[in-house]
């Protein structure tokens, strides 16, 4: 069958946008997608641009990118997508098919209505974006920026207020187009950034927003954005006001507009700029675009790279009042590109997009009287929790999936003994999401190091600390959340006509991996997780014994159980109880006492070197945390698994490496889960149980433990264990006959 490629091609990008339900808006002939505003679709070109990737192309490069899958499935889903196209009827298909009447649309500023009054204007840029007021009224009192006038949301029927419009100048001085940036805080429609942003349609490409301070003419200073450049000019206005530079916007990463504002200087003052500083934003997408002018040198120009020392673009730098610039030149600058792509491509994995949801942030509170916009919001925000619950349940379930295959086991085992500090089940959630994950927090956490996240970057979604949260029980019995109850419910409940409960609620928030981040190789020290101690690189008797003292420690104190390892009698009740092997005599056991299964006990061989106690003590501490009473649905081979892969998980996390008894481990792994699979009544939760024991484990060595020193000046002292406990526990064992009260691994 000979595939048509042109009749591939020929399939309407915006088509493919409504099938899959990526959300965009219209801008007379384009297209700008919700989640990711730097990306475009030309609906008559039917090609799309990434400005902030550096990607263009048809539908199927569009998949590859949007969805981050190889080129040979993006064709099998483009594929997909022409047998729904093609079973559409006429009037369906003509939808796409149907030219923009504005596809010649030339860019007018006469029809632009705007406003002669600037507070809108002025609240904004001084309270949202940190500008000087006076500095904000000498632009507008100079027709630099202007306000527009409110209009009303195509879809939502709601008015939006006036947006703030940055004039693109011609070198005659007439306006051939301009950006636009909204006033509207909303993160749930407007994603990260919370407003609004555009071009205005029919702009003038070779143009960006400009201004210039003298004739303009020795320096060309390049931002992303009007906003950016305003927020540079105003820290830097002092030096910059006795100089002859023009400042230009590209309203993205076009490198375009700078070669078209090079040709103007050079035509205007009869020579080329004397500098050019590309000052483009403190991530990969900025980077990227500076890169550009990395080969390309003018005689008499020097090309310079500049990037705030605060955040990642300007303006975050006005915001935290810190005029810090710092510069590299462009063999520099080139260098920091590589490292950041060298992140980027880390961070690459195969991807479920077809879950993409906008990032979930709070909705500002909704005028008073507005009931009917209030209503719309409150729906947007259940569907939001719905498609982000959804998220968390996959991500569940693919980690529970990964115990079907040894060596997926070992690469999740492996992620949380890095010791992320997230509960047990964010764990698996940020597993379930991302599996080459290292370093993750919150945007807030990332910022306050001074790290910003990339513009873009889909976070991944755990539970937060819960909260308590007021509810109303409805004569069905139906829980109402007090903020979602109606005002006659809230009556009710005030009058106790209906009962109140206080109900546990999680709600769910979106972290990042440092992947995803502008974070510098310089940042990682301190961002890393704190490390107990690295018995890969220092096996002194000290640090082992500091890291046996603490195991035994959480064991005595945490888990209250006795820890038996100086009895010399230990040697006759493990060769007693536990059957020999080709190794000898059971290096340990755990002893549950059937009357009191409160009162137990981990014994240890006493010639055991530190390193092997370690070990050994750490699989009993897996029994004791997951095996507390006899479970006659949890196999021996199950419980065997368990401890033995919290073991593993612990040792890693201190940095002992399995080495040479890899195979062992992946061997006994594979023999064990082929049981546990065999079996009916399969324990869904043997992954989780794991991460949950295993991570308590490894955040009490964290808290505890830095670089194998003790944090804390106190010491906790276990318990005395009586002389004659060996001798009580083989009593026990004898008269109770039964091995199910002995676990452990024969090493």
């Amino acid at each position: 069958m000979t595939i048509n490629r042109e009749a591939m091609k020929a399939l309407p990008i915006q088509g493919y946008l409504d099938y899959k339900g990526i959300d965009y808006t219209t801008e007379h002939n384009r297209l700008r997608l919700v989640d990711h505003d730097s990306c475009i679709i030309n609906t008559d070109k039917n090609v799309f641009f990434w400005n902030s990737k550096q990607l263009s192309g048809d539908l199927g490069d569009f998949i590859s990118a949007y969805e981050d899958v190889t080129p040979k499935e993006a064709w099998v889903r483009w594929s997909d997508y022409k047998n729904h196209y093609d079973n559409q009827d006429e009037q369906a298909q003509d939808k796409y098919k149907q030219k923009s009447a504005t596809n010649n649309y030339q860019f007018n500023w006469k029809r632009w209505r705007t406003s002669q009054s600037t507070n809108n204007t002025e609240n904004y840029l001084v309270n949202e974006r940190g500008f000087d007021k006076t500095f904000v009224q000498r632009l507008t009192a100079s027709d630099f920026i202007k306000q527009g006038k409110p209009r009303q949301d195509r879809q939502t029927k709601e008015w939006q207020k006036p947006a703030v419009l940055f004039p693109w100048h011609d070198e005659k001085g007439e306006v051939v187009g301009l950006d636009q940036q909204g006033t509207e805080i909303d993160y749930e429609k407007y994603g990260k950034r919370g407003t609004q942003k555009k071009v205005a349609a029919g702009s003038d490409s070779n143009y960006g927003y400009n201004f210039h301070t003298g004739n303009g003419a020795d320096q060309l200073l390049v931002f992303e954005s009007p906003i950016d450049a305003l927020s540079y000019a105003q820290q830097h206005f002092p030096e910059l006001a006795h100089e002859n530079a023009t400042f230009l916007s590209l309203s993205g990463t076009d490198h375009q507009k700078v070669l078209s504002q090079l040709d103007r200087m050079n035509q205007l003052n009869g020579h080329l700029p004397n500098k050019l500083v590309l000052a483009t934003d403190n991530d990969l997408a900025g980077f990227k675009a500076a890169d550009q002018f990395s080969v390309l040198q003018f005689e008499g120009m020097e090309n310079i790279r500049q990037v705030p020392t605060k955040g990642k673009d300007w303006n975050d730098q006005l915001k935290a009042n810190d005029p810090g610039i710092k510069t590299m030149t462009m063999e520099e600058s080139h260098k920091r590109l590589e490292a950041l792509e060298t992140f980027s491509k880390q961070a690459k994995q195969p991807s479920n997009k077809s879950m993409k949801v906008k990032d979930e942030k709070q909705v500002a509170s909704a005028k008073s009287g507005r009931l009917a916009r209030e209503q719309r919001r409150t729906d947007r925000k259940g569907k939001s929790r719905e498609k982000n619950e959804e998220i968390i349940k996959d991500a569940l379930q693919r980690v529970k999936n990964y115990q079907n295959d040894p060596k997926e086991v070992q690469n999740y085992l492996d992620f949380v003994a890095q010791g992320q500090n997230y509960s047990p089940r964010n764990t698996m959630l940020i597993y379930g999401q991302r599996q080459d994950a290292t370093i993750v927090k919150g945007y807030k956490q990332f910022a306050e190091q001074g790290i910003q996240v990339n513009k873009g970057e889909q976070g991944m979604k755990i539970y937060g600390a819960p909260k308590n949260l007021q509810s109303i029980i409805a004569p069905d019995g139906k829980q109402v959340y007090w903020r979602d109850a109606t005002a006659e419910q809230r009556q009710q409940a005030k009058t106790g006509d209906l009962e109140m409960r206080s109900i546990k609620h999680y709600p769910i928030q979106t972290v990042f991996d440092i992947k995803q981040t502008n974070a510098s190789l310089d940042d990682l020290p301190k961002l890393l997780p704190n490390r107990p101690v690295n018995l890969s690189t220092d096996q002194s008797d000290e640090q082992l014994q500091t890291v046996y003292d603490t195991l035994k420690e959480y064991a005595t104190e945490q888990q209250h159980v006795k820890v038996i390892d100086q009895d010399k009698g230990a040697m006759k009740f493990l060769a007693d109880h536990k059957p020999m092997t080709s190794n000898g005599i059971a290096k340990g056991a755990t002893v549950i006492n059937r009357k009191d299964p409160e009162d137990r006990s981990i014994v240890l061989r006493p010639d055991l070197p530190v390193t092997d106690r370690i070990a050994t003590l750490a699989h009993e501490m897996g029994h004791t945390a997951l095996h507390q009473q006899s479970d006659a649905n949890t196999s021996t081979a199950e419980k065997e698994l368990q401890a033995e892969m919290t073991s593993y998980v612990v040792l890693k996390n201190i940095g002992v490496e399995p080495g040479d008894i890899s195979e062992k481990y992946m061997s006994d792994w594979t023999k064990r889960l082929k049981k546990v699979a065999d079996m009916k009544d399969r324990n869904p939760n043997l992954m989780a149980d794991v991460t949950k024991a295993s991570t308590s484990i490894t955040n009490y060595l964290s808290d505890r433990l830095s670089d194998g020193q003790t944090i804390t000046n106190e010491r906790r002292v276990a318990p005395n264990i009586h002389p004659t406990a060996v001798q009580m526990a083989t009593n026990q064992a004898i008269q109770d006959q039964a091995q199910e009260e002995t676990r452990g691994r024969t090493r």
